[in-house]
């Protein structure tokens, strides 16, 4: 007889039978404080990084940031430009360039708004901001360390997700939950289709705004002074050194106006250059002129005095203007207006490196 130490009740069954009862599974562990806490920072600094490359994003898309190539910068020459200058003439002289480069933060900004995709719209913000960092620290532009900073909180935003990604890359599953700002299921599950909700109202309302601020900017300003010229007759008599030579030599007037103003440009006979705005109302053209370049000037600047001409065509693209202690008629400049001439071709040609 067996021993009842050894013996099976009737009632037990064997853990692998069909017949065993199912486990009820055990309920998932309570989020950690520490773990709510921090993933609430993650959401701050992911929104934070959203909205400046909106803001940047956006103003690239609408060309604002760079602006366009202007006819006014006709007569800067080479040597005369500061290093952000240089940079920012060559981001205006390609919108494609410069459109691709705000979408590029644009689309970073939008996959930063919602959390299934927040991992790549920090990866794309890093390479963004990356770039823009080196830009800004060999072209010397002010916004150095808010580039660094941004870049940053792309890192920081892309660090929970690493061993994720991790995982992905050998291959494996990923099936650990993330955490989540708000760990109460109850609030979670409204606020999960709210944050889906604002993110796309945030991509929409901020395209929507620049969008708005740029329908009423840039203008063209298509009249006969548009473009670049060379003094070609002037009623001035010339100084007996050319060091002290103040006539006009060249004159440049810019094709994009705003509110009824666009830029434009004096190069004198003693090589000062000098810039400033025009306004052109019938035959009477206004030029607002800044300080004449010399040394470090900050972008913000105040007008130094104000012309104000006449203009008449004279056929052949000559143009005559009187007034203020000027006479004198001016001609179209085609070697300083070249790089605006120049066409686009697909063909191979002889390379033009000038």
């Amino acid at each position: 007889m067996p021993s009842s130490a050894t013996s099976v009740p009737a009632t037990a069954t064997r853990p692998d039978s069909p017949s065993a009862p199912a486990s009820t599974p055990a309920e998932p562990p309570a989020q950690r404080g520490w773990v709510t806490a921090g993933w609430a920072v993650h959401w701050v600094v992911r929104m934070h990084l959203a909205l400046g490359l909106l803001v940047y994003g956006w103003s690239k898309v609408f060309l604002m940031q760079m602006g366009r190539a202007d006819l006014g910068d006709a007569l800067v020459q080479f040597g005369e430009m500061s290093p952000m200058g240089l940079l920012w003439r060559f981001m205006a002289f390609s919108p494609a360039v410069q459109v691709l480069a705000g979408l590029a933060e644009v689309l970073a900004a939008a996959l930063l708004l919602f959390r299934r995709t927040a991992w790549l719209g920090g990866l794309l913000a890093v390479a963004d901001m990356g770039v823009v960092f080196l830009l800004n620290l060999t072209f010397d532009v002010p916004v150095k360390q808010l580039a660094l900073l941004m870049c940053l909180a792309g890192v920081a935003v892309v660090a929970p997700f690493v061993p994720h990604l991790w995982s992905v890359l050998r291959g494996r599953a990923t099936v650990r939950p993330l955490p989540t700002v708000l760990p109460w299921p109850p609030v979670h599950r409204v606020t999960r289709w709210l944050g889906a909700v604002a993110g796309v109202g945030a991509l929409a309302v901020s395209g929507a705004g620049f969008a708005v601020v740029t329908s009423g900017g840039f203008t063209p300003a298509d009249t006969a002074l548009t473009g670049a010229h060379r003094v070609v007759e002037d009623t001035a008599e010339p100084a007996a050194q050319l060091s002290q030579d103040t006539r006009w030599q060249q004159v440049a007037f810019g094709q994009y106006q705003n509110a009824g103003w666009a830029r434009a440009a004096i190069r004198y006979a003693d090589g000062r250059y000098q810039e400033g705005t025009y306004a052109v109302d019938g035959d009477a053209v206004t030029l607002r002129l800044y300080p004449v370049r010399e040394g470090s000037q900050g972008l913000v600047r105040d007008y130094e005095r104000t012309l104000e001409l006449t203009w008449t065509e004279l056929g052949e693209g000559r143009v005559r203007l009187v007034g203020e202690g000027v006479d004198l008629v001016v001609a179209p400049d085609p070697e300083a207006t070249y790089l605006f001439d120049r066409d686009f071709s697909w063909t191979p040609s002889t390379p033009i490196n000038r």
